[in-house]
């Protein structure tokens, strides 16, 4: 039989059968609880003698040590009892008959990856040992020890935890681990200012105001000081968006925030990411990982270089390659190949390091088997700046000749997109794209500021033209949300200009895809979109787009496909695949893969609680759509306020607009969903 032991939170002691052991006393439950925290090793008599009885004689602490051993014997199961292991002078917990929750948690934490420092968070119930204690100051004094040292460890987790949702733009996720991490230490002015950019995204001025004011209260109180200047310019930026423009600090508005499924959006990911994975496409699986860089200024390069690697790879319709943002949330950790690739669903891995000679470059490559940790193929190059596009050309050779079996070398020739011909160029090109992945405001105006500097540099670049596309439809999407904004003519120019440069860039025909159906060219839109996903059909993010597109332009069956083989691709992505994943999914009157897509980002976009109230309608739930309903409005009550809408809008003709359907009979459908669920 083995052992469950609980030392985080309450302790706690349950056989295999799930049945709780209960024991005669709390200094018995106290040895074992001390004995479980290391499996395996051998204590002293003594010093469990001193530890729990250090303030009577050595012969009664001794003693009694005895009495309590031989009751813990007593009160286990008698098939446990072997797990206890006693000689005349020391005792321990064998570590193949006990399961202990504090070896979990640092088991998982050791790994870091973001599934298992999820799991380790779920594990820790509360403080080490929760209500344990009174047992003698030899035995404070190590319970204190542990107590800190858990809780620091605990700090560091949520910590990564949070930076890896904030890059991957998992915003709910986020804001609940963000208020967690306040509510441990709420003079972390950093933290602060992240739930207030996380509420900034979602359109919550109102929060954001708040969490501010909650901040600079807790600062003035209790160290006498006044918000950095980095927060001082986030809250003008946020007096900005109120209405009216600037005005001094005031109470922000009541903004009711009930969405049912926002507290379980972690676990709701978690168990969705399982079951996409669990559907594998039957080719050749692959992540291609950060490169790692001994320099972190070198950062964007390692992960620019292998995003563009796994770009390549992705044109092979007999490879399936994970999104880049999902292998990218693997640089720091120390997981082995073989968990790795369980939770992204691969066979391979492609992992590497760069690093700088002076002007040369060193990239070291390995392909792994994930079944085995074996190396398939490994090699390693030198190369100065330009020269290593040719060196992609060959790590995206050598893995298709060996995963794909044959080398189809005048096809990837004819489908790369053209490499930049100023190095320079392309590093001011890896910066914004690199700030696009965060879900900032200023971090779209500094990517556009890159874009535009790399242009200067090499004017014919088109992934340039295709990132400045990109930031103004994140721009609009993410905080504008009025359907005329994205009608300018520089969308359709940008979109334009980078196909022209580049025919072969799939990001370039996604961007213009998207820019024609906006300006209701649908047939010149769902040309593009299909030639992108010809051009690259493992790239995510385009996968993405297009989902929502194609549904939108009259193609609601290739949306689903192209939404649940991004959703697929991307384990570990931004919210806004899920907005654009449930779209189409609604579009195909797939009411329940929608819930249970936009479940995991139910404020993707100010639109998202718009379809899940409508998909609970058409399920015949109106009392699970109304929480939605009431977010939309808030949405919708903030851009009326804010004077963005034009006169007389209403809320309908609002979301009516923003989703611009092809085929009368997709907008009837979709406007029957939003009525039955209470919308005027």
């Amino acid at each position: 039989m083995t052992l469950h032991l609980s030392l985080l939170g309450e302790f706690a002691c349950h056989s295999s059968e799930a049945s709780r052991i209960v024991f005669p006393t709390r200094k018995v439950e106290a040895l074992l609880a001390y004995l479980a925290v290391s499996p395996g090793r051998r204590h002293s008599r003594e010093r469990l003698a001193g530890l729990l009885w250090g303030e009577m004689p050595e012969a009664q602490a001794r003693s009694n040590l005895r009495k309590a051993l031989s009751r813990l014997h007593q009160a286990l199961p008698e098939a446990a009892r072997g797990v206890l292991v006693v000689d005349r002078r020391e005792l321990g917990l064998a570590a193949t008959g006990v399961r202990v929750d504090l070896e979990a948690f640092d088991r998982l934490l050791a790994d870091g990856t973001p599934e298992t420092l999820e799991r380790a968070l779920a594990l820790y119930r509360g403080p080490f040992l929760q209500g344990m204690g009174d047992y003698g100051e030899t035995f404070e004094d190590w319970l204190m020890a542990q107590r800190l040292a858990l809780e620091e460890r605990r700090q560091q987790l949520m910590h990564r935890l949070l930076d890896h949702y904030v890059v991957t733009g998992a915003i709910d996720p986020g804001i609940q681990l963000a208020q967690r991490l306040l509510a441990d230490d709420p003079l972390d002015e950093g933290v602060h200012r992240t739930l207030i950019r996380l509420y900034l995204y979602q359109d919550r001025v109102g929060a954001a105001l708040a969490q501010y004011q909650r901040c600079r209260e807790r600062l003035l109180d209790e160290t006498g000081r006044q918000p950095g200047p980095q927060t001082e310019r986030l809250r003008e930026t946020l007096l900005a968006l109120q209405p009216g423009g600037p005005t001094p600090a005031a109470p922000p508005p009541n903004e009711p925030d009930d969405l049912p499924e926002r507290a379980g959006v972690i676990a709701t990911a978690a168990r969705e990411r399982a079951r996409r994975r669990a559907s594998p496409d039957g080719c050749p699986a692959l992540a291609v990982l950060a490169l790692a860089t001994d320099d972190v200024a070198d950062r964007h390069l390692g992960d620019g270089l292998a995003e563009d690697i796994a770009t390549e790879l992705g044109r092979f319709r007999e490879l399936e390659v994970i999104a880049s943002t999902s292998a990218l949330a693997y640089r720091d950790s120390d997981a082995a190949p073989q968990r790795i690739g369980s939770e992204l669903g691969v066979d391979y891995l492609l992992e590497g390091r760069l690093q700088r000679r002076g002007e040369r470059l060193r990239l070291t490559a390995r392909l792994l088997s994930t079944a085995d940790a074996h190396q398939v193929w490994a090699e390693q190059y030198d190369c100065q700046g330009e020269a290593c596009f040719e060196v992609q050309d060959e790590i995206v050779g050598q893995i298709v000749a060996r995963l794909v079996g044959g080398l189809e070398a005048e096809r990837l020739r004819q489908a790369r997109r053209q490499p930049p011909r100023d190095w320079q160029a392309y590093d001011l090109w890896l910066r914004g794209w690199h700030a696009l992945r965060r879900p900032e405001l200023a971090s779209i105006q500094q990517a556009r500021g890159f874009f535009r500097q790399a242009l200067a540099q090499d004017p014919q670049l088109a992934r340039a033209y295709v990132g400045l596309a990109l930031a103004h439809l994140n721009e609009w999407a993410c905080y504008a949300w009025g359907h005329w904004v994205f009608l300018q003519q520089e969308a359709l120019e940008l979109g334009r200009k980078a196909v022209g440069l580049d025919e072969h860039d799939h990001r370039a025909h996604c961007m213009l895809g998207l820019a024609e159906l906006y300006a209701r060219h649908y047939d010149v839109a769902h040309r593009e979109l299909s030639l992108a996903l010809e051009l690259n059909p493992n790239d995510a993010d385009v996968l993405a787009h297009a989902s929502f597109a194609l549904a939108l332009a009259g193609d609601p069956q290739r949306g689903v496909a192209a939404a649940r083989r991004a959703l697929r691709l991307a384990p570990y992505r931004p919210e806004w695949y899920a907005g654009m994943a449930g779209i189409a999914f609604y579009s195909a009157h797939l009411y329940e893969e929608a819930i249970a897509t936009m479940a995991t980002a139910p404020e993707a976009f100010c639109n998202t609680p718009a379809f899940l109230a409508a998909a609970h309608a058409q399920l015949g739930q109106p009392e699970r759509a109304a929480g939605h309903r009431d977010t939309v409005y808030r949405h919708y009550r903030y851009q009326v306020s804010r004077g963005t809408f034009p006169p007389g809008i209403s809320c309908l003709d609002w979301l009516t607009a923003l989703d611009p359907y092809r085929r009368e009979a997709d907008a009837a459908h979709y406007l029957e969903g939003l009525r039955r669920a209470g919308f005027e």
